[in-house]
């Protein structure tokens, strides 16, 4: 069997049926777009031997397999028992079923100012070795979300571009798409996702109680606080762009909330209740880094994370 997939993007805005994931970085530059979280999801270990199965697609895993998982999880993921993801994500009602930089007519607001990297990765996965990128394909051209989009086909399609074949990423976009996404989530775990784990695995990780709260198949969305955090310890200037940017969120999540108070629906509760917490964990915030900037222990390049955050160059 030839496991090849061609993909044709028409812009039709179908896969964009919720806020992406992104980075910090991303967050910060389109602070008054999207309200930023933390997304945490379990990520299942593999193991060898393991039949992984799409329709008529399937691979038995082996070592090599597993390696290549491993080698993803120890670059991108964290550890503490399971496995799990720790990204920035955007955030907004369900019930819109829209990206919020999604414009009337399917096209993205942002595709040529800082579009997020993960949206350049679609429909691929990074979290996945580049030889079973067949099997992500197959399954989003079954998914619900794909349906009726015609921009996944099976095999070689005139005007389309062959993606993934014979177990590599064959399209020199998507494969620098991939590559990039998995340089920036290993940054981002580098510059706050290490310490933000960290510090949950008492109350969270470390929790079968708490961990429960992981729903299967989904992510646990808390404030993006723990990050911002970790980010300002690292200068007075890093405090500074971080006060910034919940100024702007507040007002944003002030703004989300009025528009879904006047949309009266009852599924809408639960995420106005959890952006109220937000903003009160953003309020919370703002006070401890009013207060002067102590002596830090933080293992963070102070200039390494400026210029991360908003491009400033030292």
């Amino acid at each position: 069997m030839v496991n090849a997939f061609s993909f044709a993007c028409s812009a039709c805005g179908k896969c964009c049926n919720s806020p992406p994931a992104m980075t910090l970085a991303e967050l910060f530059r389109h602070r008054d777009r999207f309200v930023g979280c933390i997304a945490i999801g379990r990520v299942p270990r593999k193991r060898a031997g393991e039949r992984l199965r799409v329709e008529h697609h399937e691979s038995v895993l082996d070592e090599a397999d597993i390696a290549a998982f491993d080698a993803i999880a120890d670059t991108l993921l964290h550890r503490a028992g399971d496995t799990f993801s720790i990204t920035a994500q955007g955030y907004d009602y369900p019930s819109l079923a829209r990206c919020p930089a999604l414009e009337d007519d399917g096209r993205c607001a942002i595709h040529l100012q800082g579009k997020p990297l993960t949206c350049e990765v679609v429909p691929l996965d990074p979290l996945v070795p580049d030889t079973l990128q067949h099997l992500v394909l197959a399954g989003r051209n079954q998914s619900a979300v794909y349906l009726g989009a015609d921009c996944i086909q099976e095999g070689a399609r005139d005007g389309a571009t062959l993606m993934v074949e014979h177990g590599r990423v064959v399209d020199a976009s998507a494969n620098d798409a991939l590559k990039r996404r998995r340089v920036a989530l290993e940054k981002e775990r580098e510059v706050w996702g290490r310490a933000v784990f960290e510090a949950l695995r008492r109350e969270l990780f470390d929790s079968p109680a708490a961990l429960a709260r992981i729903p299967a198949g989904g992510f646990l969305t808390i404030s993006i606080v723990p990050a911002l955090l970790t980010v300002a310890s690292a200068s007075a200037n890093c405090r500074r762009l971080c006060v910034d940017y919940i100024d702007s969120q507040l007002a944003l999540i002030d703004r989300c909330i009025a528009l879904a108070l006047v949309r009266r629906r009852l599924d809408d509760r639960p995420v106005t209740q959890e952006l109220r917490g937000f903003a009160n964990a953003y309020r919370h915030a703002k006070a401890v880094l009013a207060a002067p900037l102590s002596d830090s222990d933080s293992s963070l390049a102070p200039c390494d994370v400026e210029a991360y955050l908003s491009g400033v160059v030292c």
